[in-house]
């Protein structure tokens, strides 16, 4: 079983939620849900400086749940270079307007600073914000990519100078995959050499 709090956060709260769904990237099929998991939710809700009364709300977590559905399908989308169907656009959207947004200037450090706050139930806030976070990447072509091992699902923002990185974790999917590609190409190697 994984840790319940992942090694990588993303840069954006949409992608950490999808990602807590985890696929065994060692391709033995196994998935695992890291949302029921109390360390998780504490940890994400921290992360992204989200006040819930309750993290364990039963009521919270089905509706983090369903929400990771809609963001699964859209990101995934996004993700293949399909644009968003009217239906997605819609689900985004009424999702992301749950709570009520409100402009705020105010001053911190000397510096004026443009915040845009969500009132309103709490969770409604949370999933409002989540929610506005993919509806931002997409506005704003962020370079949303799967990880390219087969066996991982995991989603990142590719913020390398050249625009090409391929695992979600360089040094776990990325070496695993290279360990297998060189394995099978040594293997194929050999047989060469004794036909």
């Amino acid at each position: 079983m994984p840790s319940p709090i992942p090694h990588d956060w993303t840069p954006a709260p949409c992608l950490d939620l999808v990602n807590s769904r985890w696929s065994d990237h060692l391709g033995s099929g196994r998935s695992y849900d890291r949302l029921p998991e109390p360390l998780f939710r504490r940890a994400f809700l921290k992360r992204w400086g989200y006040r819930v009364r309750d993290p364990d709300s039963a009521g919270g977590i089905a509706r983090l749940a369903a929400l990771r559905t809609v963001l699964r399908r859209v990101m995934d989308g996004y993700v293949s270079g399909r644009p968003l169907s009217a239906a997605q656009r819609r689900l985004l959207e009424v999702e992301a307007n749950r709570a009520r947004a409100v402009l705020r200037l105010r001053r911190r450090g000397g510096e004026e600073e443009l915040a845009l706050e969500h009132s309103g139930e709490e969770w409604d806030v949370v999933s409002s914000e989540i929610a506005a976070s993919a509806a931002r990447l997409i506005a704003e072509r962020g370079a949303v990519k799967e990880c390219a091992n087969p066996n991982c699902s995991w989603m990142f923002v590719d913020e390398s100078k050249a625009g090409t990185r391929r695992w979600c974790n360089v040094s776990v999917c990325g070496s695993l995959v290279n360990v297998r590609r060189h394995r099978s190409h040594a293997g194929n190697q050999s047989r060469l050499r004794r036909a």
